[in-house]
């Protein structure tokens, strides 16, 4: 056997869980093949000569091994091409290198789920070109779960049309590697747990499954391992396997059964066929079982009972369409699979799927049942609590989360839940040591760090709160709002006072709500004073005329503008942390900061003179968008504010655009609606700049009559976003606020009650005296 010679190639391999498994894998490949160049990249130094270390802190979950992959690799390649190998993946025939490969800029083996010829391929062990690497800095290849399918199948198209990435073809990805499709020659290498019958003797074995974490040991590969060994009459090696199983999971009956069958003179199958031979295929290929999974391994002295097999394709299958968010697909290969077999992980998963589809009493039942059949899998107690919070039954949740602590307890997505739902609950002094529990187990979680980030912000800590809430862009769902829109050269990102902007150009990038660009706007004078030219993109154009009003601002920019080239560039609410906003204190309040246009004004004064000088003009808003995470909870319904229509000296003015414009002929008290007559958010602030009062919920109304400098009373729920804080009536934010917080969760009668008790006193000269 030859040494393959890869010399414009880095192996690598990027492990920081499975080190001793990660260690053997690339002293495999030394062993049989000379690189340009291999690195290591983990939170530990390897035990294996001839390779460089990349330290990184530790990669807590699939997201963030595929987020360093596609984004971050890039850094550490010094080779035109890079050979990744995963634990469970490596060189096994090295006569089969080719230089035929190096053509091409992804090659992977083939998954034989997929029949729409984007089936290359899977990335365990799969050859990647720089030119691919760099083509994945593109900033609208944002997600990153899995990655390989994330480029080989969601961003495909895209890596073609617009790099000209070349994926190899199916017929020399075969011989480049194997994993769920059976080779017909002997390829370079292969990536699979379920493999490692090939590769592995009865006598390894047990030093391997001993190597592996928990959660690989309870993984349906796993299992099928189990399964090939004993349909290969290979008794002691499934016993092994089996049994190391069963250490971690006493409870999976399953594995139980097949070792009890178990003895030394086993010399058949087990497993047994669900499928009729003439059936159509379970895994969609529209061919008969027998020539299809069926016939997987026939005359090749490879395990025969294909059932199992087809069954984990199936699931593979169905996991891919579940994490790229395809959920019917995903539905329709769970199901396929489970009639092939009963598997109470595949049945939790579509419990999971209820769940996601707005049905989670439904989830709740399914998962409840899998429970039945395997208390052991805290992945399962975690799921049921996120049914049970869908269901606003909090405590509950909290109570599963801490059940799959009983199973698991460095499981941290259960001390983060715990967390997000004892915040949710008020409980903030729970919340914030489960936050750190979970950050202690998982430093690299960004969505529990930028969770925490909301708590601490609520509690005033903003020095460390600021900080952790720069993980939001590597949140999932907030990526959108983390993409420079298209301008002539990308600027740098502004660093705060590492960047003197004296002379520079500097654009400032709305992002989340119109309340979140309104309240951050503020810093943009304070830039300018530095000698920076200023300028604002907001995604809504109808924002933009109010938002130039604000002081330093020299331009706003909206989609379909041209951006010329700027120096520095920063998302609005970075700018809190890189301007000192250390503490409560630091805030650069003041009385108003943004103008009513003075003719629009005018219109709208006339129009209130009219109803008479000695009534209120009160400006009235109950709801906000109904797409905000928590508007259920910070939406009053109408019907509530009865107390407010007391006085029969108040002329109420309908601020509510949009959403909640529906439920208007349920507000207790007589309503002027002359919102057909509001184009933008400077019209809206131009009528607010001219009433006595605005009571409105938690929304952008609030930050709009706040940053205008208009009296304003704001609803707020029990547990209020981070910005306003807790039990204060004023906000630091905006000093003409006065804020009215429910007591109890969802008591907005009260709240009604005190404001009417507030309005009893007023009178119409102490606004404009």
């Amino acid at each position: 056997m030859t040494r393959a010679a890869l010399t414009t190639t880095t192996l690598c391999i990027v492990d920081t869980f499975t080190h001793a498994l990660a260690e053997r894998a690339v002293a495999l490949c030394l062993a049989q093949a000379d690189f340009a160049d291999a690195i290591f990249v983990s939170d530990r130094a390897p035990a294996v000569s001839g390779i460089r270390h990349i330290p990184i802190a530790p990669l807590e979950s699939r997201e963030a091994y595929s987020r360093f992959v596609i984004k971050d690799l890039l850094e550490h390649l010094r080779s035109e091409h890079v050979l990744l190998v995963q634990w469970d993946g490596y060189i096994v025939n090295p006569d089969a290198w080719t230089d035929e490969f190096l053509g091409y800029d992804y090659i992977g083996a083939r998954w034989g789920f997929h029949r729409d010829g984007h089936d290359v391929g899977n990335g365990g062990f799969s050859l990647r070109s720089r030119r691919l690497l760099e083509a994945l800095q593109d900033p609208e290849i944002n997600a990153f779960e899995p990655e390989d399918d994330m480029i080989c199948r969601r961003f495909r198209p895209m890596l073609e049309s617009r790099h000209g990435i070349r994926f190899a073809p199916g017929d020399l990805a075969d011989r480049f590697s194997f994993e769920t499709t059976r080779p017909t020659t002997a390829p370079f290498g292969f990536h699979g747990l379920f493999n490692m019958w090939k590769f592995l003797s009865d006598e390894e074995l047990p030093a391997f499954v001993g190597a592996l974490p928990r959660a690989s040991l309870g993984s349906l590969q796993l299992r099928q391992l189990a399964r090939n060994l004993i349909d290969l009459k290979r008794p002691s090696g499934a016993r092994a396997v089996l049994q190391s199983r069963l250490a971690a999971y006493p409870g999976d009956s399953e594995s139980r059964a097949l070792l009890d069958q178990l003895s030394p003179e086993t010399s058949k199958p087990t497993g047994t066929e669900r499928v009729s031979r003439n059936a159509a295929c379970p895994c969609g290929s529209g061919k008969r079982f027998k020539h299809c999974c069926g016939a997987e391994g026939a005359g090749t002295g490879e395990p025969t009972a294909r059932s199992t097999t087809a069954f984990d394709a199936l699931v593979q299958q169905a996991f891919s369409h579940h994490q790229t968010g395809r959920l019917d697909e995903a539905r329709a290969a769970y199901e396929a699979a489970l009639a092939m077999q009963d598997d109470p992980l595949v049945s939790h998963y579509l419990g999971v799927l209820d769940m996601q589809k707005g049905q989670p009493a439904q989830g709740e039942a399914r998962i409840r049942a899998a429970l039945r059949e395997r208390s052991d899998v805290a992945d399962m107690h975690n799921n049921l609590g996120l049914c049970l919070r869908a269901q606003d039954r909090l405590d509950e949740a909290v109570r599963a989360y801490q059940a799959a602590l009983d199973v698991h307890p460095g499981y941290a997505p259960a001390w983060s839940n715990i967390a997000l739902d004892s915040h949710r609950m008020g409980r903030f002094g729970v919340a914030r040591e489960a936050f750190d529990k979970a950050l202690a187990l998982s430093p690299n979680l960004p969505q529990t760090r930028f969770s925490r980030a909301l708590l601490l912000l609520t509690l005033g800590d903003y020095r460390n709160g600021w900080s952790d809430y720069e993980h939001r862009a590597r949140c999932p769902e907030y990526a959108s709002h983390y993409r420079l829109p298209p301008m002539a050269r990308a600027p740098a990102p502004w660093r705060g006072d590492q960047d003197d902007l004296s002379g520079k150009r500097l654009l400032l990038l709305g992002e989340q709500g119109i309340g979140d660009t309104i309240q951050f706007i503020r810093y943009a004078r304070s830039l300018a004073s530095r000698g920076a030219e200023v300028n604002l993109y907001v995604p809504k154009r109808e924002t933009a005329s109010l938002l130039a009003t604000a002081p330093g601002i020299s331009d706003v920019l909206t989609p379909g503008d041209p951006i010329e080239a700027h120096d520095y560039a920063c998302f609005l609410m970075s700018l809190p942390r890189l301007c000192g906003t250390h503490s409560v204190d630091a805030i650069p309040s003041a009385e108003r900061y943004l103008s009513a246009d003075p003719e629009k004004s005018r219109v709208w004064r006339e129009r209130l003179a009219a109803l008479g000088a000695d009534r209120l003009k009160i400006g009235l808003c109950w709801a906000g968008n109904p797409t905000h995470h928590n508007d259920r909870n910070r939406s009053c319904p109408p019907e509530q504010l009865a107390p407010l229509g007391a006085r029969e000296d108040i002329d109420w003015i309908c601020l509510q655009l949009g959403a909640g414009r529906e439920r208007i002929g349920e507000v207790p008290m007589q309503l002027h609606d002359w919102t057909d007559g509001i184009a933008d958010y400077a019209d809206t602030a131009a009528l607010m700049s001219e009433l006595d009062l605005v009571i409105t919920v938690d929304t952008s109304v609030a930050h709009a009559a706040g940053a205008l400098g208009v009296p304003t009373w704001v609803l707020l729920p029990a547990v209020p976003d981070f910005r306003w804080l807790l039990e204060r009536e004023d906000s630091p934010w905006y000093p003409s606020l006065r804020l009215f917080r429910q007591h109890a969760a969802g008591d907005w009668a009260d709240v009604a009650r005190r404001l009417a008790d507030a309005l009893a006193s007023l009178r119409a000269r102490e606004f404009r005296d």
